[in-house]
């Protein structure tokens, strides 16, 4: 079946990996070890990412990291723990406006918390710009990946079948949920991969 919509995971493929400077201004705030921080910060993720505050989130992370703490402290973590995030894979973005100007719908699934949600369509003209056709987010859902459920409501958006869209994402839990409901996929892996995902879905494939 032709592929018609090319749906795209967020961390760690349209963004880039996590930002260093900022994990270590965090890091600095907590006055820990970073492993002992790494532990506690994906600890309690999924849980951010379903939906609960940053003051709640961040007061389970350093509970469990030992740390005293008052709200000045979450409201900077917060803040450095979103600008962690937002460093832009350039390279998957430019694809992606090929890939619409080639006729491909659009959408992104992606597991993400409130505060990193709001920081990024406060900063990003390419959120609101019409640049993908849906976005769904796990903070909004109050699901994550893997579970199927969030897929199936970006399907049900696209109003496209799983075999009619590709979805990329750099977790292996994550395509092989994707799998399962039917949907093509790539595991992205490095920016190389590009290349080969470029020439796929852009052959023979003529512009609006």
């Amino acid at each position: 079946m032709e592929i018609r919509a090319v749906i795209f995971d967020y961390g760690c493929v349209i963004s880039l990996s996590q930002v260093k400077q900022e994990i270590d201004a965090m890091l600095d705030l907590i006055g820990i070890k970073e492993d002992i921080f790494t532990t506690n910060y994906y600890k309690y993720r999924l849980e951010y990412d379903s939906g609960i505050s940053g003051e709640e989130y961040w007061g389970k992370v350093l509970s469990a990291c030992h740390v005293n703490y008052d709200r000045e402290m979450i409201i900077k973590l917060i803040e450095h723990d979103a600008k962690s995030w937002i460093a832009i894979n350039q390279e998957v973005l430019d694809l992606a406006k090929d890939l619409k100007n080639h006729g491909y719908k659009l959408g992104i699934i992606s597991n993400m918390p409130m505060d990193i949600l709001k920081y990024m369509k406060e900063n990003f003209p390419w959120l609101k710009n019409n640049l993908f056709d849906t976005t769904v987010f796990s903070c909004d859902l109050k699901v994550c990946k893997p579970d199927l459920v969030i897929y199936t409501k970006c399907l049900e958006r696209l109003h496209l079948r799983p075999a009619e869209c590709l979805f990329i994402d750099d977790v292996e839990a994550n395509i092989q949920a994707a799998q399962k409901l039917g949907l093509e996929t790539f595991h992205y892996r490095n920016p190389e991969a590009l290349e080969v995902l470029r020439r796929r879905l852009l052959k023979n494939k003529s512009t609006r």
